[in-house]
């Protein structure tokens, strides 16, 4: 091997045996502490009271990794390719490698310039360093920021099918490596609706599995105003998202419509067309309003929702005190409609017994003045309201006898004397069926029936 070539030669120069041991990934690596310490800060600090060291996670370098860099400080030049360029630039950044001005010199210096005069220049190169930076997440972003550089260099380019494909193998990261990716990915792009489809796609997925800390970790990522307005409206309805990117992407749709409104407004007061514009403008602001609308209304259901509980629960308690008092009431109000109505029936049963009685007297007093009295010759003494009734009777009676004796008075004695017995039988009938009664209104009908029956 290069390096074992190396310590062997450098143990020759110097006369200087091996005096450190250093244990990475079950490999053991016997080398001399001097080279090590003046061009490692890392190194230097751990070697300094002792000849042993053993580099562990979360120290992300592998055993192959550690013989490159060993070697570069024992003198040995190095053969960078995009396949461990990535691993190598990490290294160099946890190990605090140092070095000269000269590139030859300083590790850093020579891995920067490879990537970017051979690198970042190369579509498929940028894709195999980007596949690499996953694996060495999160340092491969965190101390040598190549996962953000890598994107820049397609952006330039104007790969986005590179971009796409990355971001799609990202979605298999634990949460904080995603985070340092969406991170890394958000800085390079004007617009950041990839990200948005990106992180939507991977909280998705890993529903139930992330916190919810963690999903704001992720979302902090995403700037809504580099949201295209559909996906604006989205992220503000999308319920899979932490509640705070809600709410931000909503003050940012607020802030995008005060801007579209002014700016429809500015345009049509600049072009001098008022009148021509005005129904399209009013359509654009109606929808904008609209959108508006919806958004603050499902801002305000989530925010109801999280009171619904309690209220049913306050709601629940109420209504059954509420039962308690109605049937409370329901029996005191039957009581007394009970007693009410004993104290009617007791009221209704005197008012009748009273009326029967009344009636009874207005009927004797009725049959009393009612009655109708006939009289005839040798009779009853009839009593003396009846007497009077006979006199008024005798009295007519006499008084149509005159009448009749002045009628004849120029007729013969003969004559006299039989009309005058005629007479006086007529006037002895005419007691027997004179009819005398309270009524003064006697049909003639009546007063020959009552003829028959004195009869």
């Amino acid at each position: 091997m290069e390096l074992d070539s190396r310590v062997n030669k450098w143990s020759l120069v110097h006369n200087s045996k091996p005096d450190v041991l250093v244990h990475v990934g079950g490999t053991r690596f016997h080398l001399h502490k001097d080279p090590l310490s003046r061009n490692s800060g890392y190194l230097k600090r751990h070697l300094m009271n002792g000849n042993e060291l053993t580099l562990s996670p979360p120290l992300n370098i592998t055993a192959e990794t550690f013989s490159l860099v060993t070697a570069f400080c024992y003198g040995a030049r190095i053969e960078l390719t995009p396949f461990n360029v990535v691993s190598l630039r990490v290294a160099v950044e946890l190990l605090l490698m140092k070095g000269g001005n000269d590139v030859r010199d300083n590790l850093r210096n020579l891995m920067e310039s490879y990537l970017r005069r051979v690198v970042f220049v190369n579509v498929d190169y940028i894709s195999i360093v980007l596949r690499s930076c996953l694996a060495l997440l999160p340092e491969s972003e965190m101390t040598a920021f190549l996962v953000g550089r890598c994107i820049e260099a397609l952006t330039e380019i104007g790969d986005g099918d590179c971009v796409n494909e990355f971001l799609e193998q990202a979605v298999i990261l634990p949460a904080g490596n995603f985070v340092v990716v969406a991170n890394a990915v958000q800085q390079h792009f004007p617009r950041h609706d990839l990200l948005y489809r990106v992180v939507d796609a991977y909280v998705k997925e890993h529903n139930g599995e992330i916190t919810e800390e963690e999903k704001v970790q992720i979302c902090n990522s995403i700037d809504c105003d580099k949201l295209s307005p559909p996906l604006l409206l989205h992220a503000v309805q999308n319920p899979k998202m932490p509640l705070r990117f809600i709410v931000s992407a909503m003050l940012q749709e607020q802030n995008n419509t005060r801007r579209s409104i002014k700016a429809a407004a500015d345009s049509v007061a600049s072009t001098g067309a008022l009148a021509e514009h005005r129904h399209s403008t009013v359509t654009k602001l109606e929808s904008l309003l609209q959108r508006d609308t919806a958004a603050r209304q499902n801002y305000r259901l989530r925010a109801a929702m999280d009171s619904t509980s309690s209220r049913i629960k306050r709601l629940e308690k109420e209504l059954e005190e509420m039962k308690k008092l109605i049937s409370k009431e329901s029996e005191r109000i039957m009581e007394s409609n009970k007693s009410r109505s004993v104290m009617d029936s007791a009221r209704s049963a005197s008012f009748h017994q009273t009326s029967n009685v009344n009636k009874m007297q207005r009927g004797e007093r009725g049959s009393v003045s009612s009655l109708s009295t006939t009289f005839r010759r040798g009779g009853t003494s009839p009593p003396r309201k009846h007497r009077r009734e006979k006199s008024f009777g005798k009295r007519l009676i006499s008084g149509i006898k005159n009448a009749f004796s002045s009628s004849s008075s120029s007729s013969s004695k003969q004559a006299d004397k039989k009309n005058e017995y005629s007479v006086g039988e007529i006037y002895d009938g005419l007691e027997d069926f004179v009819w005398i009664k309270d009524d003064d209104n006697i049909s003639e009908q009546e007063l020959h029936s009552h003829y028959i029956k004195t009869k």
